[in-house]
């Protein structure tokens, strides 16, 4: 099938881009507090970076760099939190399902290079800094265990938003001998100081939800709260001289937030006008509207009618170099800088169109 085009790009202004069409950077300066800021973008390195991170992480650098540029006295950086704690190895042990994590089987390491390369990059072609922190890191943090024992206390009630299918707090921790973690929280137990788990291999274990807070893992729903619970606490104590805001993909707004974030967070009594401002990364898709999914390609060979270069980083460095980043980041930068760009999905065959241009030097 040939789909043909006017090759001319509507932008119709609705929601969002009606109100920020041109006023996104005052809106969010106008939101802030304090002089320092912190972008936060987080990703599963258990791959080489896909097109939508790429895009996620342009954008991010993009918004920094003009937030830099209109407010002088604003410290702007970007804080990459690594989600080392995401699944490796899945396995099935007595019907229960485990996993090992990319920290636990070192997947991490083939990868991290390369997220590091491109932060590298983008950090020399914007002036902005960056910092990586890993999962333990953010574990550590003193709020972690308030909100770990408030989850605990309301298991029954959030479980249902949470984890909708098994109905359980996926709040768990790996065997500290082999790494197995009990994925869905089939055999966790839980009480106001500690978690204990049970390894098929090496038998129970406990983990103290005070002192050894590093050592929890979540499930996505799960991390995101929690998240967006301490960034907001941290945005409003004097404490810190910080305040953070996040970008992630679209994948994760609308039905999504209202269900597993604010209503859930409203059910623990937080108040959410304290959440962070969450920016989202316009989606990927593919020629029908799907989302460009890095699992489809890796592990069923889609997209075979696209160029490399547009499936993942490693690909775009071999056949553009790493200045294919800078056309991605240029696109970005655009959508930062006329607002009522940003606010809609963008077909991978937007991208190629564009780089097809630039290419032939229009």
């Amino acid at each position: 099938m040939i789909i043909k085009t006017d090759d001319y790009v509507y932008n119709p202004l609705g929601g969002a881009s009606y109100i920020f069409k041109d006023s996104l950077l005052k809106y969010i300066h106008s939101k802030l507090h304090k002089n320092k800021l912190l972008i936060s973008i987080g990703a599963q390195p258990n791959s080489s970076p896909h097109f939508g991170t790429l895009c996620v992480f342009s954008l991010a650098f993009a918004l920094a760099s003009e937030l830099k540029l209109n407010y002088r006295n604003l410290d702007v950086s970007i804080l990459f939190e690594v989600v080392d704690t995401a699944p490796s190895e899945q396995l099935t042990i007595n019907n229960v399902n485990y996993q090992k994590s990319l920290k636990s089987t070192g997947v991490i390491n083939d990868y991290m290079p390369q997220f590091e390369e491109i932060l590298e990059y983008l950090s020399q072609l914007t002036g902005i800094l960056y910092k990586i922190r890993y999962q333990s890191e953010f574990n550590k943090q003193k709020e972690i265990p308030v909100y770990i024992k408030k989850l605990i206390e309301k298991r029954q009630e959030i479980a249902k938003y949470l984890d909708p299918k098994n109905e359980n707090l996926r709040i768990r921790s790996a065997c500290p001998q082999c790494g197995l973690a009990d994925k869905n929280s089939i055999n966790n137990t839980y009480s106001n100081e500690e978690i204990t788990c049970i390894c098929p291999i090496h038998g129970k274990y406990s983990v103290n939800i005070d002192n050894e807070s590093e050592k929890m893992e979540y499930n996505t729903p799960t991390r995101n709260l929690i998240r967006a619970m301490v960034y907001g606490d941290i945005n409003c104590s004097k404490e810190y001289d910080c305040e953070i805001i996040r970008i992630t993909g679209a994948d994760y707004a609308g039905f999504y937030q209202e269900e597993l974030l604010y209503k859930v967070a409203a059910m623990l009594e937080y108040d959410v006008s304290k959440f962070p401002i969450i920016l989202y990364c316009p989606l990927i898709t593919d020629w029908s509207g799907a989302k460009l999914s890095k699992t489809l390609y890796i592990k069923h060979g889609a997209y075979s009618d696209l160029p490399k270069y547009l499936i993942n980083y490693e690909f775009l460095k071999e056949e553009r170099g790493i200045r294919g980043l800078r056309q991605i980041y240029k696109i970005c930068e655009e959508w930062i800088k006329e607002p009522y760009k940003l606010f809609r999905n963008y077909s991978i065959y937007y991208f190629m169109y564009k780089f097809e241009k630039t290419k032939e030097g229009k």
